[in-house]
Order: structure tokens, then C-alpha cells, then sequence
């Protein structure tokens, strides 16, 4: 596993080091220099609404008789936010389970629904942007056709994981061959206790996680339209919520870690149909970044104290 995680992070690296050998990069450091301070400040102090919004829909996810407070949520969703910045298509966030009163199998599942929610919206609003952006953009329309087929692939995989039978008979032969034999009885649990609350989830809590959802994300790009602010990008916060869908899921993309380099190409391409040039778009895809390594940073001390 860990040689996985340095051969897919090289990847991303590659693609960095790669669009930094094309930019001036005199340009870019002049980017960081002459940046607004003021929406920086603003962009960072909304990362606290987002993370509260974020908390609570996950927690609402939770039985009743396995809830942690607030206070609790917020620790443990934070955590798990800086492990995942360390892991490929931030798979550590689904450390959350160890703060959890539940079985791992009935926790994993909260945080599972909860990210599916925030993907499948993401790509709703993805759908849409790509058709918008690149409409015009004879080059890059089967891009779109692409994406949306990535969608595609996306609901296959979660009417795949509802069928236990199915998910069982092709995971046994990853179950045996991966799962140490100390571990293979937990294992075997768990993953009843997962299919056996799966049955069991409460389609209103999960529409209200969706809308929740819906809320946390352009929220989110109320946080980063300020840091383009910050940037002189000039954009309207509407551009900024044709872009961030697209940009964020291909951070999710297991080829980097904490998506450097899968994010910037991406930050290129896009901001490119508003007339923005590869290093000011740099420097705003570096910008998400720090601000991403602000919270992880954070995560990662709260996970050190309870490990």
C-alpha cells in the first residue's frame, strides 16, 4: 500500500514539475507578491462555516445512540481531513472511524453516504459547468462527453456496492488474498455489519445530508471566490461555481497526493476559457492548496493527540 501511495504521487508530481517548467515563473511569484490580503483573511476565516455545515450533515448520518457531540464532530472530521491530505483520492478521511462509538462497519458506512453525497453533487455541478465552459471550445467538447461519462461510471459503482451479494463474490478474492488471517473474522463482520445497516439508512436523513450537501459546497466557493479575489482573478462567483466542482474532483483523482499536479492542470485548462493565464491560474490551484494545508496542518495535530 505504501509503495502504491509513492508510485501515484509521483504521478502528480510529475505532472507539476512538468507545468512548472512551461510557466514564467517570475510571473507566478509575482502572483503570491502583489495578492489582497483582506479577501486571503476573509477566504480563510470561511473555511470555519464550511467545516461546521460539513460536520453536521455527517453527524446527522449517525444514530442517535452512537452520537458524539459537536465539539467531537468538528475534532474528529478535521483529522480526518489531515489524513486524507497525506493519501491518494483522500481515501485517510475515512479515519473518522476510529472517533466513532460504533462498530467500524456501521461508522464506515456514515462517512461513505456522506462522501457519495458530496461526489454526486459535485458531479452534478460538474456536468453542467463542462457543457457551459467548453461548449464553445471545439477542442475540448469531447472532454465533456468524458466527464459525463466518468459520471456514468460513478452510479454503476454505487448500484454495484448496494448489491452485498455481488459486492461479496467479487471482493473475495481481494479478501483472501489481502486481509491478514488475524484480521479476516473482524473483516468478515464488519462488512455484514455495513451491509446489514445499509438496509437499514434513513432516506430522509440522506436527502437532508444531499441538501446539506448542496449548502457545504457553495459555501466552499464563497471561500474560494475570495481567495481569486485575492489573486486579481476578477471573477464572478458564478465563474467560480462553474469551476470548483471540476477542479475539486479531479484533486479526488488517486494519482497525487493531496491533488499537486492533477489540480493545477486542471486549474489551467479551466480558467484558461476566461482569458487566465497558466500562472496566475498556478498560483490560485497553489492557493487552495496552502489553505488546504491550513486545516490538514490542523488535522494532523488533532489525530497526533489522540493516536
Amino acid at each position: 500500500m505504501k509503495n502504491y501511495f509513492r508510485l501515484f504521487g509521483l504521478i502528480g508530481i510529475g505532472i507539476f514539475i512538468y507545468l512548472m517548467s512551461t510557466i514564467n515563473l517570475n510571473l507566478l511569484l509575482d502572483s503570491f507578491k502583489s495578492m489582497n490580503y483582506t479577501y486571503l483573511l476573509i477566504s480563510l476565516l470561511l473555511i470555519i462555516p464550511v467545516v461546521f455545515v460539513k460536520v453536521i450533515k455527517w453527524l446527522l448520518l449517525i444514530d442517535k445512540k452512537d452520537k458524539i457531540s459537536l465539539s467531537e464532530g468538528v475534532f474528529a472530521w478535521v483529522a480526518g481531513f489531515g489524513i486524507g491530505m497525506l493519501t491518494p483520492g483522500k481515501v485517510g478521511d475515512f479515519t473518522k472511524v476510529k472517533f466513532l462509538k460504533s462498530k467500524p462497519g456501521k461508522s464506515f458506512l456514515t462517512i461513505l453516504v456522506d462522501r457519495l453525497n458530496d461526489i454526486f453533487v459535485l458531479f452534478i455541478l460538474g456536468i453542467f459547468s463542462v457543457f457551459i465552459l467548453f461548449s464553445n471550445k471545439t477542442h475540448l467538447a469531447n472532454l465533456s462527453y468524458l466527464f459525463l461519462l466518468f459520471f456514468v461510471f460513478f452510479i454503476i459503482g454505487i448500484l454495484i456496492l448496494r448489491n452485498e451479494k455481488l459486492i461479496k463474490k467479487i471482493g473475495m478474492p481481494f479478501y483472501k488474498v489481502l486481509v491478514p488471517k488475524k484480521f479476516k473474522g473482524i473483516a468478515g463482520e464488519n462488512i455484514n455489519i455495513f451491509y446489514e445497516n445499509f438496509n437499514k439508512l434513513n432516506k430522509n436523513k440522506i436527502i437532508i445530508n444531499f441538501l446539506l450537501s448542496v449548502l457545504a459546497w457553495f459555501g466552499c466557493f464563497i471561500q474560494f471566490w475570495f481567495l481569486s479575489l485575492a489573486f486579481g482573478l476578477n471573477l464572478s462567483y458564478i465563474s467560480i461555481c462553474l469551476i470548483m466542482p471540476v477542479l475539486i474532483l479531479v484533486q479526488l483523482i488517486p494519482i497525487s497526493i493531496s491533488g499537486i499536479g492533477t489540480r493545477e492542470a486542471a486549474a489551467v485548462l479551466l480558467l484558461s476559457t476566461f482569458g487566465i493565464s497558466p500562472e496566475l491560474a498556478i498560483a490560485f490551484s497553489l492557493g487552495i492548496m496552502v489553505e488546504d494545508y491550513i486545516l490538514g496542518g490542523i488535522g494532523l495535530l488533532c489525530w497526533l493527540k489522540v493516536k
